[in-house]
């Protein structure tokens, strides 16, 4: 079982908040949990981030992998050395991502004919 440290999301209709849970990978988001650590509330001034440091601390050593949103909350809380969020990578819109890949271009289609040649005369 490979278990992920994730965000649950938990609330009404504009008005989400989180639970930080230990799931497995395979799971659905809203499927069965394995253990609630702690809470999110991003709407409160501050954000409330509330996760019991020992499971955490316990589940990480187990090997379970928080996801990239936890894992810059859990630096925040002190419990992982903090990251520069500043240095990840941004996401991409669709749009972006679809252009880019129609810019590219197909290599694999030329080589294609080529082993068939070669198939056909190994048979004859």
């Amino acid at each position: 079982m490979a278990a992920k440290i994730k965000l649950q999301r938990k609330g009404t209709k504009n008005r989400p908040f989180y639970r930080v849970v230990v799931q497995d990978e395979s799971e659905a988001p809203r499927g069965r949990v394995v253990e609630i650590l702690g809470e999110y509330d991003p709407l409160q001034e501050p954000a409330l981030f509330q996760v019991d440091r020992e499971k955490t601390t316990a589940w990480i050593a187990k090997g379970a992998e928080p996801t990239e949103k936890v894992r810059i909350l859990l630096g925040k809380a002190g419990i992982l050395p903090p990251i520069d969020v500043a240095s990840l990578p941004k996401k991409r819109a669709k749009a972006e991502q679809k252009a880019e890949a129609e810019a590219k271009p197909e290599v694999k289609a030329e080589a294609k004919p080529a082993e068939a040649a070669k198939g056909g005369e190994a048979q004859a």
